[in-house]
């Protein structure tokens, strides 16, 4: 009996989150992030704010919580180490993602947005492709920039690249401009930093 009360009150707050996370996500398109408050997601969500605030602290706190989330579903852990050298899948589904919800993307990657996301986007960026990136023990040019510069510059790549493709009406699917990204990673990251 107690484990079904665990499970009922898992899907509640499960269905709760999602509720917060999804009026979230529409008034942040409608308003921009800057003038969204808590009290219009808890009424977009049908939720009391005291529900909202068991969740989270704030609607700063929603949004690195939903970062996060999207971080792990996007994160190459399950992918099989003998086919890292082909493409990875993490790149590709978070640009399903983006797609999917390309409204909200539009926005926090405006200025109507918040820096915090877009700086979290960078690092994310950047930490993804360093987790799958080696340095090789060959030397690299005496001139060549440091590995932390290229890894930030791909992460700047990608943001911008991803921008465009918002702004653009995504002109490709996001496979093409995963094979895009890709390729412009790949010629950054130079010989001596391998995907």
């Amino acid at each position: 009996m107690t484990q079904k009360l665990e499970t009922t009150e898992d899907l509640r707050v499960r269905r709760t989150r999602k509720l917060l996370q999804q009026a979230f996500i529409e008034l942040t398109v409608e308003k921009g992030f800057a003038t969204l408050t808590v009290r219009d997601i808890t009424e977009r969500a049908m939720v009391n704010r005291s529900t909202f605030y068991r969740h989270y602290l704030d609607k700063y706190d929603l949004l690195e919580q939903y970062m996060n989330e999207i971080y792990e579903l996007t994160e190459d852990q399950n992918f099989p180490a003998e086919k890292q050298e082909q493409a990875s899948p993490g790149p590709l589904n978070l640009l399903k993602h983006i797609q999917q919800y390309a409204d909200f993307y539009r926005v926090m990657l405006s200025a109507k947005g918040d820096p915090h996301f877009t700086q979290r986007f960078r690092q994310n960026t950047e930490k993804r492709f360093r987790s799958f990136s080696t340095q090789t023990p060959t030397e690299p040019e005496a001139d060549a920039p440091q590995i932390d510069l290229r890894l930030s510059c791909i992460a700047y790549a990608g943001i911008g690249a991803t921008t465009w493709w918002l702004e653009q009406e995504q002109p490709c699917p996001p496979e093409q401009l995963a094979r895009w990204m890709s390729q412009i990673s790949s010629a950054i990251a130079g010989p001596s930093l391998k995907p």
